[in-house]
């Protein structure tokens, strides 16, 4: 009679070894949130100050998305070195 103790299991049984099986956590940034809010930010600035003109209010919102952009990756950057 066989010992259940050294059969070998089926194979539905096993967990994945291989780490081509594990999932893999996907790296968020916080440069394109940033970079989003203070477009808005800027939008909304620019429609204060300078009303509805559509040249003014596309330049106040490119304006706030690129520094914001660059804000998020200096966050990016401090938050890997720790």
């Amino acid at each position: 009679m066989p010992e259940s103790r050294n059969r070998h299991k089926h194979h539905h049984h096993h967990q994945p070894v291989s780490p081509h099986h594990t999932r893999t956590k996907v790296k968020r940034s916080a440069a394109f949130v940033v970079a989003v809010i203070t477009a808005i930010l800027g939008l909304a600035v620019t429609y204060f100050t300078r009303g509805d003109d559509v040249y003014s209010l596309v330049i106040g919102a490119a304006s706030g998305a690129i520094i914001g952009y660059f804000v998020g990756r200096s966050m990016d950057k401090s938050i890997e070195k720790k």
